[in-house]
């Protein structure tokens, strides 16, 4: 046990002039003092505080961007939704890629490729192959109409809202 009586520098302390502590035990009694008032909980009527574990954070790995290089067949047609130049100093393969990672977690199944001149359905206004360009596109599907169709569903446009959706047949020389 112990105690401690706190005084106003005075020997011995006047009746009210200090306050005192009683002896304390050192062990908690077995049941708790109830509070003079009934709504009123004393601290030993407490409960501790749940323990709560700290929250799990999860990483979760990059969406799937697609190959780099994909492997396009005769017949299978994409739409482009964007394009970076790597000529403008940015790094156009990761704008690609984020770009093409926000439209995949907005639920349309957007990829990235470097177009760097393998592809020879990929040609600029001159008939020219496109070289050192990044693209975020959807497909492939099947035809040019049903990949026009899926760029402008509501989902896409609300992803990534482009009203040009140019389409491309990769494994083809131009049309």
């Amino acid at each position: 046990m112990s105690a401690f009586i706190l005084t106003r520098g005075e020997s011995t302390p006047a009746a009210g002039d200090g306050v005192r502590a009683a002896a304390v035990p050192d062990a908690p009694a077995s049941t708790p003092t109830p509070s003079a008032h009934p709504t009123v909980a004393s601290k030993a009527d407490r409960k501790p505080p749940s323990s709560r574990s700290a929250p799990k954070t999860t990483t979760s790995a990059p969406p799937d961007t697609g190959p780099t290089s994909p492997r396009f067949k005769r017949g299978q047609w994409i739409v482009v939704l964007d394009k970076y130049s790597s000529d403008t100093g940015l790094d156009a393969g990761q704008l690609a890629q984020s770009a093409a990672a926000k439209i995949i977690a907005s639920g349309v199944p957007a990829k990235a490729m470097l177009v760097n001149g393998q592809y020879p359905g990929f040609a600029n206004s001159s008939g020219e192959p496109v070289l050192d360009t990044w693209v975020v596109y959807l497909g492939p599907g099947t035809s040019s109409a049903q990949m026009l169709n899926l760029c402008m569903a509501p989902k896409t446009q609300r992803a990534y809202n482009n009203p040009a959706c140019p389409t491309y047949e990769p494994a083809t020389a131009g049309r």
